[in-house]
Order: structure tokens, then C-alpha cells, then sequence
């Protein structure tokens, strides 16, 4: 979503509510109403996106007889979600702009909860396990598409083989025999890069060659500035367990008595999952077809869980829309009785202020994370047969040299491959990825022109095609995705003591930038605030982001089965 230079917590807001007496030290007939209001009557979430649409619809399910105002800066909601069909002479096919799939798995219960809930099941898509799609998965290195081994099935020497010819793999073996023996990280190193990680505990090939690739994917990032803390968080615990990645591992499978392999989780998350298994209900068919899928995605595309999310929320009775209101800033202030939150949206000539018992505030916090800009190319070509490779598309490492990839490109994917059932029209669709921290200190971005001739060089270069899309857009996300950088922890948890600090519990944050990147990650992030509000949870003194202060986070962190399902105790 488009958003003004605005942070929830901003250092005017900080200090004029610094001056203000402490939360405790307000009357007696004020903590006496406050004690008796049963909910919030008024809500305000800042941010139409994905987590303030999932945040308003869990908020609303907690207290149905609360009336909440949605805020979006622009004409319609869903953020970076957008998609888009294209009509072509022999049928239709369909664009993301953005997030595309979704993936299954302990982090996507509640996104399955909420697509049974919103009566999406018969609209979902399935990508099956052994699909093409879902087996075949390409990286770029160093001139040609490496296909690499696929998940869930046993290892073939020649195609090891090839991959370690082609220098893909190099480094690796060595790594992983060595990892065990390297000296432990020293106690005061507190966080680093992704890059300086992989090469300290292994080699810094692996780290060029297949992490920067996995982290083009995601995050768009550059791994050399993403936190190994924050996105390696398990193999950095493990580390700081036993001194290696692997001893951590034998140490951890040793002493568990449990008979399914287990990992290290932080015991916020631990509480988190077990909640989501007590009150995630699914259908025995969904269920069934989640756990047979690589991924999913709607008919219409990932817009459609966006429109019925809006489509409910409107039905509800409950909940105002506001589109085109810019936030300008959000104050803690005090009446006789009891602390509101006052909200001004509108231009800055003639803002517009509204007060209201609870915020949820999506909006993005410029001191806690950078952003980098992604710049996507749908193409539809009719031909059926136009690459040989079939999978869900390829990525770019950082070491592949420049003249491989002089348009800065993150990679391709092969959605008609990928995700099929969603066009009418027979051919090819194809989307490259362009940007990312490559573009970092740029001020200006290619035109829609530009970026069109930079992905058909990409793909002449990489894929020999020589034909011309009849269908294509180009689709510039300035600033969407945010960088957990070096330091990142220790920033989010100064963070969430400014909000608590600032608020007294009246603003709660949630986001991309505060609880993953994913939307399965923005739809769980959503539901856990609102599930800490329940009942009088919305008096206490929170921030949303009671992970980041959690006392056992600096701890050794909790073993636990990996796929978080039910354990089984050893015989």
C-alpha cells in the first residue's frame, strides 16, 4: 500500500507522551471505568493490506459489538496483492502483480482457517507434491538453468554430479564435513550476515551460489546485509547450543524423547502453534488436499482471498472503509475517565482527527527496517512449446557475473507451469523478476518500456526465446519488500518498548515488516494480536510484538517436532 513518510511511533509523539504521568498513576475513577468497559467500542487499523484486512476480520470475530474503521492511503485494498485478467484471442489468462501461491505447512493453518471461513475451499487450487511445478526448480549458474534435486525424493549421483561439474555445488562438500570442526562464533558477536555466516561455518561459495539465490527468491535481498539472526534462526541457535550447526542437531535428536525429528523454536512460537492446533477446525477433504500440495492458490488469483475478505468485512455491519486517507498521526491522549488514541488522516491543510479505544496499526516504521523495490513482467505468449525447461522457474544467484544478468534480475517464473487451472487460453505465461537490493540508492526506476526490453534480453539471453509476448504489463512495487538486516532483533525489541512506552497498550502493531514477509506470516501475525485481546487482553499493556520482548528469546530456545504435529514419546 502507498503510504506518507509516517510511523506509528514517531520521535514528537514519543516525547510529548514522555511528558506525560505514567499509566499507573491515573485516578481511581479512571482505572475504575476503564475496568468496567467489556470491549473496545471504536477501532481504528491503519493499513488496508493484507494484515489490516486479516487483522480487522479476527478483531471483529473477538468483538462483534465493536465498530471499526478501516484507513487505506489508497483507492482500493489488498496492497501489494493484485491480480489482473488479460483477455486474448483464444481465451483469458491471469497476472500477479504480487504474492502468487501460498504454502501449506504449520504457518498456513490460519490462512486455511480463514479461506474455509470465507467459503474460498471449492475456489482453491492445489499444486500437488509430485507436479512439475513443485519438483523442478531451476537456478541460473554460471550460463545455463540448473535443475536442482527434488524435494522428497532420493538423490541421483549423475545429477549430483553435473551440478558439482558445473560449480554450482562448489565448496559445499568440504563445508559440510568441516562445518562440525570450525571454531564457535565468539560470545559477543550478537548478530551478522547471512553471507559472513554461511561463510564462517561453511564456505562462502555456498553462500554466493545457493543462499543469495533462496534470498532473491524471498526477501529480494542481498546476503550480505539480511540478518543470519533473524533468517537463520535455527542454525544460529543450534550454533550457539553446541558450537556447530551440526553437533547442535545430534545434541538436540539425542536428548529428546521423542521419536520424530525435532528443532529448535523459540517457546513464543512453540505457545503460538500449540493455540493454532486447539481452536484451527478444517474440513477433512481441505485438510486433505493441503497435505497432499506443494502450494495453493485461487482460481481467480491471490486477489480473490483479498476481495472476500473486503466482501465480508463490508457485509459485517461492523466494519467502515476509508480509502484515500492518508495517516498523518496517531496520539495517546487522556479524558477524565479513561486513554484514547486520537487518528489524523487527510492532507495537511485540512486533517481530519478521529479518537478511538484501540489501534492496530500496519503502517511501516522507517528506523526499524530498509525497503527494496521489486519491478515484475508478465508476459502471455501463445506458444505452448516455447521453453524446453518445465517447472516453476529459476532464480539468480549473486555470483553470477554481470554480463550473465546485466539487467539486475532476480529471477523467472514459470506460472503456466507453476500454477495451472486459472487461464482459459492455451500458451506460455512467464514473469521476471526485476530489482531488489540491486536497486538500492536509485532514485529513479525503469519505464514501463524499459523494463519490458530488460526482461526479453533476460530471456533471449537465458531461455533462446526469440518470439514476441502478444500480452504483457509491467508492475513497479516501489518499496514492498522490508529488509531484516544485521541488528535487526535488538531493533524490534527497542521498537516494541517505544510502542508500549507511547501507548499504554492502545496501539497494537502488526505487518510484514514486524512478523514475516509471507502472507501466510501477515495472516497468523493478524490473528495472534487479536487473539491476545480476548476477553480484557485489549487493557493490557502490549505492543503486538510480545515475541520480540519475550523474556526466554535470549534463552536456549525449545525442541520441538519439526512439522509441529503431534508428538510421539520413544518407546
Amino acid at each position: 500500500m502507498r503510504l506518507r513518510k509516517h510511523v506509528p511511533v514517531i520521535e514528537s509523539t514519543l516525547k510529548r507522551v514522555a511528558l506525560r504521568p505514567a499509566a499507573s498513576s491515573l485516578c481511581s475513577r479512571c482505572r475504575r471505568y476503564a475496568s468496567s468497559q467489556a470491549y473496545p467500542e471504536k477501532v481504528a487499523v491503519l493499513g488496508g493490506g493484507i494484515s489490516g484486512l486479516a487483522s480487522a476480520y479476527f478483531v471483529a470475530k473477538e468483538f462483534p459489538k465493536s465498530k471499526i474503521t478501516i484507513y487505506e492511503a489508497n483507492n482500493h485494498s489488498g496492497g501489494w496483492i493484485q491480480s489482473r485478467r488479460v483477455q486474448t484471442p483464444t481465451g483469458d489468462v491471469l497476472f500477479e502483480y504480487g504474492a502468487r501461491t501460498l504454502r501449506p505447512g504449520s504457518n498456513a493453518l490460519i490462512t486455511a482457517q480463514l479461506i474455509q471461513d470465507l467459503g474460498l475451499t471449492d475456489n482453491v487450487i492445489f499444486a500437488k507434491k509430485g507436479s512439475t511445478g513443485a519438483k523442478n526448480r531451476y537456478i541460473y549458474y554460471p550460463d545455463r538453468l540448473q535443475r536442482l534435486p527434488s524435494p522428497g525424493e532420493p538423490p541421483d549421483f549423475w545429477h549430483i554430479a553435473e551440478l558439482w561439474r558445473s560449480g554450482l555445488l562448489a565448496g559445499a562438500p568440504s563445508a559440510l564435513l568441516l562445518e562440525p570442526f570450525r571454531p564457535k562464533r565468539p560470545d559477543s558477536l550478537k548478530d551478522e550476515s547471512i553471507g559472513a555466516f554461511i561463510e564462517r561455518r561453511m564456505d562462502k561459495r555456498v553462500g554466493n551460489n545457493m543462499a543469495s539465490a533462496v534470498m532473491h527468491g524471498i526477501y529480494a535481498g542481498d546476503i550480505w546485509k539480511l540478518s543470519a539472526r533473524t533468517l537463520l534462526s535455527q542454525a544460529w541457535m543450534l550454533e550457539g547450543l553446541a558450537g556447530s550447526i551440526f553437533r547442535g542437531m545430534l545434541k538436540i535428536q539425542s536428548e529428546t524423547p521423542l521419536e520424530e525429528k525435532v528443532m529448535l523454536f523459540h517457546p513464543y512460537d512453540l505457545d503460538v502453534y500449540k493455540a493454532v492446533r486447539e481452536e484451527v477446525k478444517l474440513d477433512e477433504t481441505f485438510q486433505r488436499h493441503l497435505n497432499g500440495c506443494a502450494m495453493f492458490t485461487f482460481e481467480d488469483g491471490m486477489a480473490e482471498l483479498v476481495m472476500a475478505l473486503k466482501k465480508n468485512l463490508e457485509n459485517s455491519g461492523q466494519v467502515d472503509f476509508k480509502f484515500g486517507s492518508w495517516v498523518q498521526d496517531t496520539k495517546l491522549v487522556r479524558d477524565e475517565s479513561r486513554q484514547y488514541v486520537d487518528v489524523t488522516t487527510g492532507p495537511t491543510k485540512s486533517p481530519s482527527t478521529e479518537r478511538y479505544d484501540l489501534v492496530v496499526s500496519t503502517l511501516r516504521n522507517k528506523h526499524l527496517t530498509p525497503f527494496v523495490t521489486v519491478q515484475t513482467v508478465n508476459l502471455y505468449f501463445p506458444n505452448t512449446n516455447l521453453i524446453p525447461q518445465k517447472g516453476f522457474g529459476y532464480l539468480i544467484p549473486q555470483s553470477v557475473a554481470f554480463e550473465e544478468n546485466p539487467e539486475r534480475a532476480l529471477g523467472v517464473i514459470f506460472d503456466s507451469d507453476a500454477i495451472q487451472g486459472q487461464d482459459t487460453a492455451e500458451g506460455t505465461k512467464l514473469t521476471v523478476m526485476l530489482g531488489g537490493h540491486y536497486w538500492d540508492g536509485w532514485e529513479h526506476y525503469p519505464s514501463d518500456d524499459e523494463a519490458y526490453g530488460l526482461a526479453m534480453s533476460l530471456l533471449r539471453r537465458h531461455l533462446k526465446i526469440k518470439e514476441e509476448p502478444t500480452h504483457y504489463h509491467v508492475n513497479l512495487s516501489k518499496d514492498c519488500i522490508p529488509q531484516y538486516t544485521v541488528g535487526y532483533e535488538e531493533r524490534l525489541k527497542s521498537y516494541a518498548a517505544q510502542v508500549t512506552d507511547a501507548y499504554k497498550g492502545k496501539l497494537r502493531v502488526v505487518g510484514s515488516q514486524t512478523h514475516g514477509v509471507g502472507v501466510n506470516d501477515c495472516i497468523r501475525g493478524a490473528w495472534d494480536m487479536a487473539r491476545r485481546l480476548r476477553g480484557a487482553g485489549w487493557k493490557k499493556i502490549e505492543s503486538g510484538l510480545e515475541r520480540a520482548t519475550d523474556d526466554r528469546y535470549d534463552g536456549a530456545w525449545v525442541s520441538a517436532p519439526s512439522d509441529q504435529g503431534p508428538p510421539k514419546i520413544k518407546q
